[in-house]
């Protein structure tokens, strides 16, 4: 499988190619970030119990989250373990009053973590009092990523998480992955649409396979099978930065070609947004792009 490298440090790995965030590494919180007394269970504040969360067992920051994680903690969200890896959760004080809540679920790039992608949405989460998740799926020990089964898996163990330990019900949630995270992000909503349905759509910020090239196994697969309709109900929304060579080759027609893929088995894409000034990752620099996916978001039921 071909994954896209650091964003400062391009490199070529296998079939998917995109360019992951900062590195990064989780961090155990000072002493100044003594975790508030509160409650848990279906009927506790999100926020609330977000702000419970400094991840006991989650191993010590390096690199841009040594900054990042105590911002996250200071602004009220937290970190909790799933399976061998952690998720970062956060919930602005407008979250539980919403009319619809809507919650941002982040897959970062190489080398990246959950707390850099808070990092770059947190402004838009909480003038749109949008909820946030983000997982890890990097050891940063040993550099190894998880496949898009055990993402899956611990992105349902992670909302099974949520779901049981505060007031998370009538919520739609809305996968964005950056760079390797939006590379996976393709295969991983295959597989919620065969299995639990929880995402409502996709967002895609710069990250799929080389054109010409193959995706994961899971889509290999799905292309094998030739059913035209095995996507279908699958919703994305893409963006690429006409700069963007990191790679060395346009992104945007990787992007191009990962839109025309997922439409040929069914798949309805609301747009394919190409930034003529764009680089790497540009979505989350540039207010109309960010503008227009949240509002194709937001129109959805």
């Amino acid at each position: 499988m071909r994954l896209p490298l650091d964003r400062a440090v391009p490199a070529v790995f296998g079939v998917l190619v995109c360019f992951g965030c900062g590195s990064s590494s989780p961090t155990q919180p000072s002493s100044s970030l003594a975790p508030v007394v509160g409650t848990t269970g279906p009927s506790a504040s999100c926020a609330s119990w977000a702000n419970l969360q400094r991840g006991s067992g989650v191993p010590p920051a390096t690199g841009s989250v040594v900054t990042q994680r105590p911002a996250l903690f200071a602004a009220g969200g937290g970190i909790k373990v799933v399976g061998s890896k952690y998720y970062a959760a956060y919930f602005p004080s407008g979250f539980a009053s919403a009319s619809t809540r809507r919650v941002l679920v982040a897959l970062h790039g190489t080398g990246g973590s959950p707390e850099a992608e808070w990092t770059d949405w947190q402004a838009q989460l909480q003038t749109r009092n949008w909820g946030f998740l983000g997982l890890k799926y990097l050891d940063d020990a040993t550099g190894a990523y998880d496949d898009e089964t055990t993402i899956y898996a611990n992105l349902k163990a992670t909302i099974d998480d949520v779901r049981a330990s505060c007031d998370f019900q009538n919520t739609s949630l809305f996968l964005v992955g950056f760079s390797r995270g939006s590379a996976e992000s393709f295969p991983v909503s295959y597989l919620d649409l065969v299995d639990r349905r929880l995402l409502t759509a996709v967002g895609n910020n710069s990250g799929s396979w080389a054109p010409g090239g193959q995706p994961t196994a899971t889509l290999v697969a799905v292309a094998a099978r030739g059913n035209r309709t095995a996507m279908s109900g699958l919703r994305y929304w893409m963006y690429c930065g006409e700069q963007d060579f990191v790679q060395g080759w346009p992104m945007c027609d990787g992007m191009a070609q990962a839109r025309d893929f997922v439409q040929t088995y069914g798949a309805s894409v609301g747009a394919l947004y190409r930034d003529p000034t764009g680089t790497h990752g540009g979505l989350t620099r540039n207010s109309d792009a960010m503008s227009q996916m949240f509002s194709y978001f937001e129109a959805l039921r």
